[in-house]
């Protein structure tokens, strides 16, 4: 009888280990009525600045502005100036001895800058590349580009933070064009291109791949490919830009003015890109490019920029500088101002 009692008392206690564990997985483990308590958090907007107004001086030369409209930048008297777009305070970027600032590029996703200082004699000028960062004041250098011509300038400078390659268009007096390739590493080399004048380059940041403009005949080549971007009854082009997802615009010229946009990818045949046409044609600096893909075209007279594919219109006062992530800077009597896309 003992032993029927002992088995009696092991069931009874496995049973209610069983209901004990089933209570727990029904309602805690897998309950789906669990109570949650909430806090609403109240954004104090009294706090969040907001770009004001930057006046700039009236002999400021080569404004720009960074990607997200934080910071801004313009030469004065020769000198390098960063003015904060949040308190409006200026800063003066230092040349090392002997040296002056010749050009300055913003990086697109960066509040940091490119700085060009070229050190001049009678015969040649080296030109030496740096990087600025705006947060930490930190000035590095990163290569000595040539010793060329006195007449060297660097044109343009076009960066992928996604690979670390930089392209340094310097040009000599006109006469001819050298692109620079700097990678990650610091190693420096000389790209051939077909035409000796180049005007426009745009860089297809995820790839590598550099796109670039022949100034005389108005053609678009790539780098390493010998035949030009072509489009069937095209004669003349005009490199626009690319955007993140590895796009490039490409304008169609008819009498000086874009009347139409191709774009897609350098590895699709041109048949299969896609093609914008403009309802009034407008000069190449009229149309813009942002990073997402979105095509603007500016109507000057008006003090309009249109998205050409959703037909959305912002309007703005004065002179269209440029445009940042989320909208517009315009110019008007020395006077910087920020106008959020419509």
């Amino acid at each position: 009888m003992k032993w029927m009692k002992r088995i009696s008392i092991w069931i009874i206690v496995s049973l209610s280990l069983q209901c004990l564990g089933l209570f727990y997985l029904d309602h805690y483990f897998l309950a789906t009525d669990s109570k949650v308590i909430t806090k609403q958090v109240v954004e104090n907007k009294s706090n969040k600045l907001k770009n004001i107004d930057i006046k700039i001086p009236e002999n400021a030369q080569n404004i720009l502005v960074s990607y997200d409209a934080k910071y801004l930048s313009y030469f004065e008297d020769g000198e390098l100036k960063i003015v904060n777009c949040k308190d409006g305070k200026v800063k003066t970027i230092d040349s090392e001895d002997g040296t002056k600032i010749s050009f300055s590029e913003w990086l697109p996703d960066r509040n940091r800058m490119l700085l060009v200082e070229k050190n001049s004699n009678d015969e040649s000028s080296n030109l030496i590349l740096y990087s600025y960062d705006v947060l930490k004041s930190e000035k590095l250098k990163v290569k000595e580009l040539s010793s060329g011509g006195i007449n060297s300038e660097v044109q343009d400078i076009q960066l992928s933070t996604l690979t670390g390659v930089t392209y340094v268009n310097v040009s000599n007096n006109g006469n001819k064009n050298k692109i620079y390739r700097i990678d990650r590493m610091g190693d420096i080399t000389k790209i051939n291109t077909i035409p000796n004048l180049v005007s426009n380059i745009a860089l297809v940041r995820h790839e590598d791949k550099l796109v670039y403009e022949g100034l005389v005949y108005n053609k678009i080549y790539v780098v390493g490919l010998q035949e030009p971007i072509s489009f069937n009854g095209a004669e003349k082009l005009t490199l626009i830009g690319t955007d993140n997802d590895d796009d490039v615009y490409i304008g169609e010229l008819k009498n000086n003015l874009v009347s139409k946009v191709y774009h897609g990818k350098i590895s699709q045949d041109t048949n299969q890109w896609k093609v914008l046409t403009l309802q009034n044609p407008v000069g190449k600096n009229d149309i813009f490019v942002s990073p997402s893909g979105k095509v603007y075209q500016n109507d000057a007279l008006k003090g309009v920029l249109t998205d050409i594919n959703s037909g959305s219109q912002t309007s703005y006062v004065g002179e269209l500088s440029q445009l940042y992530t989320k909208g517009i800077v315009s110019i008007l009597n020395h006077k910087i101002s920020f106008v959020p896309f419509k």
